[in-house]
């Protein structure tokens, strides 16, 4: 019996992908396990493998493919067997029976771009929150062109945000009142410049632009900044360096340290570990701590889950093994979603400081610098000293500047006396 070959639905919120490559040709002998196509999702590649041993048939997916899930794009036969709605092959010639040509898989924009597609609801009527039809009807959207992330389709006010910021980014204006009426987005031609080479907005880096322009544009972003001594975190890191190595195969990196550190105070501060959804403020129990890393072609967020409960080690481990499969593209998109609260660490690069873009629906992220050697005035006169300076974007809706000063005080503190992490 023929298996169906389908895009699998590898997330919660994952409606379609972009067909990368085959892995196999027409007519392969496959083995149920063999890596047999490559997807694309919001977040990454992922490989698919066959769901059934068999010869590979009727290939339907070409690169650049957006699919939805659950769309068959091949079958795997058994030895003679014919493809669905095709006469089993047989020795001797017979007419063939007219077959409908199979649906074809469109190279489309994906529906999150907010074309034409309705929300959904019964007889036409789009199921949407209250508070999302003020909002459209404030901003001059139309519902029934807005993609609901929620139940069954339906659309809340976060979805009105996204949609209308989408049509700022792109230089379209909702048919009314536009969004952010003192922010035209004029036509600005181009240089005059020859052109090196032209590469589609798609993909990951598509889904990065969508989601930072409606962070830029939705939360009103608030910085804090300050420096910290690092001469004791670098004297615990010495000291602990050989012995946690021997214990997880993994040196201690100072980004496990901060992220231990800020996993021990983030609970005393709960609106930075929070969302806002409607009118609601939805604080997080549990602290899923995302960093920030960066691959060649774009970000990806692997996140430490539960962070709260981890103690050094297990930090170690963990953000040793997650950074090895994010480098070699081989996490999964369970792994690299859920973030309640992102730290971005360029310190690796010779960024002394930074402000970042908060990963929407968080409330704040965590910019960290280089460690640098800074003249400090100590017992003894001025001396130079090891300083790493922390930056804080908070989502100004959900935090106040005071609340944000009080966390990022608290992590000095902390960072200043590693001790404390033990």
């Amino acid at each position: 019996m023929a298996t169906e070959v389908i895009v699998p639905k590898v997330d919660m919120v994952m409606e379609n992908g972009t067909f990368v490559e085959w892995l196999k040709n027409e007519g392969d002998r496959v083995e149920r396990g063999d890596p047999l196509f490559i997807i694309m999702t919001d977040k990454a590649n992922i490989e698919v493998e066959a769901p059934a041993s068999g010869i590979l048939g009727e290939l339907r997916a070409k690169p650049d493919d957006v699919i939805p899930v659950a769309q068959v794009i091949a079958y795997i036969l058994e030895p003679g067997e014919a493809l669905p709605g095709k006469p089993e092959a047989s020795p001797s010639p017979a007419p063939a029976a007219e077959v409908t040509p199979p649906p074809p898989v469109h190279s489309e924009a994906p529906v999150a771009e907010g074309e034409a597609t309705p929300a959904g609801g019964v007889n036409g009527k789009v199921r949407a929150t209250p508070a999302a039809r003020h909002l459209a009807a404030h901003v001059g959207v139309d519902l029934s062109q807005v993609l609901g992330h929620g139940s069954r389709g339906r659309v809340h006010r976060h979805d009105v945000e996204l949609f209308a910021a989408q049509q700022a980014v792109k230089g379209e204006s909702p048919p009314t009142e536009p969004l952010r009426p003192a922010l035209p987005a004029p036509k600005i031609p181009l240089p005059d410049a020859r052109r090196k080479e032209v590469v589609p907005l798609a993909g990951p880096r598509k889904i990065i632009a969508e989601r930072l322009a409606y962070s830029a544009f939705t939360a009103p972003h608030i910085t804090l900044s300050l420096h910290v001594d690092m001469s004791e975190a670098a004297r615990f890191r010495s000291r602990v360096l050989e012995p946690i190595q021997q214990k997880t195969g993994q040196r201690l990196s100072f980004t496990a340290i901060i992220a231990r550190a800020v996993a021990s105070v983030l609970p005393r501060h709960p609106y930075l570990n929070a969302s806002l959804q409607d009118d609601q403020i939805i604080v997080w129990e549990d602290i899923h701590l995302g960093i920030a890393t960066n691959l060649e072609d774009y970000l990806i967020v692997p996140v430490i889950r539960e962070a709260q409960d981890k103690n050094l080690e297990q930090f170690v481990n963990l953000l040793g093994d997650l950074l090895e499969r994010a480098r070699t593209k081989r996490l999964k998109p369970t792994e690299m979603s859920g973030s309640t609260f992102t730290i971005s660490n360029l310190g690796m690069f010779g960024i002394e400081s930074f402000t970042a873009i908060i990963n929407p629906p968080e409330a704040a992220i965590l910019a960290v610098g280089k460690i640098v050697e800074m003249p400090v005035k100590g017992g003894a006169g001025i001396e130079l000293r090891p300083m790493m300076n922390l930056t804080i974007s908070v989502d100004h809706r959900l935090v106040d500047g005071a609340a944000a000063a009080r966390f990022l005080a608290e992590l000095k503190t902390t960072l200043e006396n590693p001790y404390l992490l033990i």
